[in-house]
């Protein structure tokens, strides 16, 4: 008998699948690797990235017939994970179900008064998981005294334990258990797919920054904590001999806060002679001249930065800390030195009319990013963007999580001055706007590298340009 099984749930990109990547859990398989070194029988089941349906996960249950069950999820996604726990209860009521992760860290109750879920685990998981199983299988301490977990007394009530306190040496985890991971089964994104084998990693944990619509700070903490470049390095050097890995995506909010960090990492790379490609995602304040060089000598191939809106005064609304000189600054200098610079716009601000709009799809234009995203604001509890939505009652049929996607492809908001159909059309006009440009098609057709990539790509502009030109024409 399996002692715990993770289950990391289905996640749809709403028609854009081929454009999208498949990664790894990786806080999944850092807890994995915690509870196997304390000498739990532990698997885990990608669902995400294996593409199976809730017959064969509970199949997949049934067959390794575990005692305990984890299972994680962003607010996407929070649906599909619970349908997996009702089924998994519907099948065995003695199977013990954990949920943790960023929704229900921001919004604990919403999981909990759920019959089907037993306890949840709040914020960075890796010391609170190895005691609540002690508890659970153990019977080792007061569950009371388990710091970070809620569950339901005996008469039903909620109960919430005092917080843990963030880790504050990260170089103290292990790495994940990428052997209990399905690790032919990643793919890059679409637009940077080289053919070769990929995989993502995490260097960092937390976020100086205080951006008005985005809840990392809230689950891991205003503090930025980075693995030191020895322990990266050791990281990559596994992926890279025992698993064949050439393509790392480094998914941490902030990659280049620490410039001295990544140049030695870049380094230690470039020393090694590896055959190794990278991409990462920072903010356009946070990338330099000397750096840039240096990462593009190493093998970044592609930067995605956050920008969000094309005008200053939305920029400082929202907190963000750059200037609109800082954006054409960084994708110029990517471009300089050979890496792809991808950049990320949002539309759907209470204070935004049409005229706001506009001028972010000008920027945008001006700004000549390798791929540019337009996205629908998803307004996330525990942000103030949220607070402020509800306050003004510019959610569309009420609050409801089941109606997120994960890049706002269907809006869940209107602005003060757009409705949400007018909003969906705005982001439509958005897109082609950019993607309709011969320039842009041209200049994209003569970076492809190989058959796959251009396949992946021609089938993304095709569910693009066919969701986009229909949200132009129905929504207007």
């Amino acid at each position: 008998m399996v002692d715990m099984l993770f289950i990391v749930p289905p996640f749809s990109y709403k028609g854009l699948e081929d454009a999208s990547s498949r990664c790894p859990n990786l806080g999944m398989a850092i807890l994995a690797a915690i509870l196997e070194k304390k000498g739990y029988a532990v698997k885990i089941l990608d669902a995400f990235s294996l593409s199976l349906n809730n017959q064969q996960i509970i199949e997949y249950v049934k067959k390794v017939n575990p005692k305990i069950i984890g299972i994680s999820s962003v607010t996407a996604n929070f649906g599909q994970a619970m349908d997996i726990l009702e089924a998994i209860k519907a099948t065995d009521q003695q199977i013990i179900t954990i949920y943790g992760g960023p929704h229900v860290t921001i919004m604990p109750d919403s999981v909990l008064k759920s019959k089907n879920v037993d306890y949840i685990v709040l914020g960075e998981a890796e010391k609170t998981i190895v005691e609540l199983i002690g508890h659970l299988l153990h019977k080792k301490g007061d569950l009371e005294n388990i710091k970070g977990i809620g569950y339901k007394d005996n008469e039903g009530k909620i109960k919430l334990t005092s917080g843990r306190d963030f880790i504050k040496d990260i170089d103290d985890i292990p790495m994940p258990a990428y052997h209990l991971l399905p690790m032919d089964s990643y793919r890059a994104y679409g637009w940077l797919d080289l053919g070769r084998k990929f995989c993502s990693m995490i260097t960092s944990r937390g976020c100086p920054f205080q951006c008005t619509y985005c809840t990392s700070s809230k689950i891991f903490g205003y503090r930025w904590r980075y693995r030191s470049v020895e322990n990266v390095f050791k990281e990559i050097m596994l992926l890279y001999n025992k698993y064949g890995i050439r393509h790392i995506y480094f998914q941490d909010d902030e990659f280049t806060v620490n410039h001295q960090r990544v140049l030695d990492i870049c380094n230690k790379i470039i020393e090694n002679k590896l055959d190794l490609v990278w991409e990462c995602l920072t903010r356009v304040s946070h990338v330099d001249e000397e750096l840039l060089k240096k990462m593009g000598e190493a093998g970044c191939k592609s930067i995605l930065y956050g920008i969000e809106c094309g005008y200053q005064e939305g920029i400082d609304k929202i907190n963000k800390k750059i200037t609109l000189e800082q954006a054409i600054d960084a994708v110029r200098l990517s471009k300089k030195y050979g890496i792809s610079p991808k950049v990320t716009f949002m539309m759907g601000f209470p204070w935004e009319g049409k005229e706001e709009i506009k001028k972010t799809i000008s920027f945008a234009k001006k700004l000549n990013g390798d791929l540019t995203f337009f996205n629908v604001l998803n307004p996330y509890p525990g942000t103030p963007l949220y607070d402020q939505i509800k306050k003004d009652n510019l959610f569309v049929g009420g609050y409801s999580w089941d109606r997120y996607s994960p890049h706002g492809e269907t809006p869940v908001i209107r602005t003060k001055h757009l409705t949400e159909n007018e909003l969906a059309y705005w982001n439509g006009r958005a897109y082609l706007a950019v993607y309709s440009s011969p320039r842009f098609i041209l200049r994209k057709l003569k970076m492809l590298t190989n058959i796959r990539e251009l396949r992946r790509n021609f089938k993304s502009a095709i569910s693009l340009f066919s969701t986009y030109l229909k949200r132009t024409v129905t929504k207007k």
